[in-house]
């Protein structure tokens, strides 16, 4: 009679058929060692998240939204907001001037919100809660918006507008025109009109710019007169009376 090998397939049907058949046997027809169990080969999701419940093995990326895989081999960006090498937290790519803003990557665009100068407190963009530092007339681009010394006070077509040149424009074009970028493309504001954010206005009677460029009126007032905020005829309300159809409140 002939001995039945330890190698000799079982037959298995549904699961044989859902699994890429493995041999347990050496070619020497010993039985091989069982090896690490299957699950153990199971990688964690690693697809999008809310939140790190939804990474089995790993966590939540806050940056990229996606399930923190560990790149292999490991490595990290600094400053882009993802943890390529999952240790929970983005590399800082360095502050030296200490003026709140991270260095550009190696070959990063300056324009995406480093800064273009970490070496220089008076060199900054915008970012965040951190203002970007203003334009001076100093051979540098002091924002990081890729021009330098665009500002009106280093413009001379802006110069050629007299004393209120510094209100009616903030920008230079590169064509060198002056201009007030909150409403580009019109040129200096006309005469009576600042340039704020929103544009051309009349300081002297715009609620969202009374006296001066970014200066709303509260809710204790309903409108601007002669560059001061009132409610109606009278002065604003008390701090806790809203004004409402040009009265405050009967207290």
């Amino acid at each position: 009679m002939k001995r039945a090998s330890l190698c000799t397939p079982l037959a298995l049907g549904a699961l044989v058929a859902a699994l890429s058949f493995v041999s347990a046997c050496s070619n020497d027809g010993n039985a091989a060692d069982s090896g690490p169990p299957m699950d153990a080969f199971v990688r964690p999701d690693i697809g999008p998240c809310a939140t790190s419940a939804d990474c089995p093995g790993s966590y939540c990326n806050a940056g990229s939204h996606r399930c923190c895989e560990l790149a292999d081999p490991p490595y990290e960006i600094c400053g882009d907001m993802i943890d390529q090498n999952c240790d929970m937290h983005d590399e800082s790519c360095g502050d030296n001037d200490r003026d709140g803003i991270q260095a550009c990557m190696t070959g990063q665009d300056p324009l995406g919100g480093c800064d273009c100068d970490d070496e220089s407190a008076m060199v900054r963009p915008p970012r965040g809660n951190v203002a970007g530092a203003d334009e001076i007339c100093d051979g540098l681009d002091n924002n990081c918006n890729g021009r330098i010394d665009e500002a009106a006070a280093c413009c001379p077509a802006c110069q050629a507008l007299g004393a209120d040149g510094a209100t009616r424009a903030d920008v230079c074009t590169s064509s060198g025109e002056c201009d007030c970028s909150g409403e580009p493309g019109v040129g200096a504001c006309a005469v009576g009109l600042s340039c704020c954010s929103s544009g051309c206005v009349d300081v002297t009677s715009d609620v969202m710019n009374c006296g001066f460029c970014e200066a709303p009126c509260t809710d204790q007032a309903d409108r601007c007169t002669h560059s001061a905020c009132a409610c109606g005829t009278d002065p604003p309300c008390a701090f806790t009376g809203v004004c409402m159809a040009g009265a405050c409140p009967m207290m």
